[in-house]
């Protein structure tokens, strides 16, 4: 059964996908990246409401830094396909460049997935889910 949740998001991307919207737009692809603002904020929002990250970050190879820690899935279906921004951030707390992962593994409902990722060094980080899908019909395994 579908909750008003699960709902709420796909009659977003049903009026999004209308309007040409698209919705798996990146950071570092310069051809989607400013397309429609309103729809990664919307998504980054809905990430904001079914996630939450908590992470690490420490030496790694020559000119990088190790970034691990887990992606928690705060709501009720199994959740694929995540992206992870890391946003390298100067001093003064301002973004600097930004790099999109992949995690390979399905993170169960109620959940968490664990990610070990190299970034290029920077001051700091800041940690978000960039994109993901939902998969219909899977709970918690």
């Amino acid at each position: 059964m579908f909750s008003i949740r699960a709902s709420v998001i796909a009659s977003i991307a049903i009026v999004l996908a209308s309007h040409g919207v698209v919705l798996a737009a990146k950071v570092d692809d310069p051809t989607t990246f400013d397309q429609d603002a309103a729809a990664m904020r919307e998504e980054s929002v809905l990430a904001d409401r079914f996630f939450h990250v908590e992470w690490t970050a420490g030496a790694g190879r020559a000119g990088m830094s190790r970034i691990t820690g887990y992606v928690y899935n705060d709501y009720g279906q199994a959740a694929q396909d995540i992206e992870l921004r890391i946003t390298s951030l100067n001093s003064a707390g301002q973004p600097v460049g930004a790099v999109v992962r992949h995690l390979n593994d399905t993170v169960p409902s109620r959940g968490r997935g664990y990610f070990d990722l190299q970034v290029p060094v920077s001051s700091s980080y800041q940690v978000n889910v960039e994109s993901f899908d939902f998969t219909l019909g899977q709970g918690r395994k």
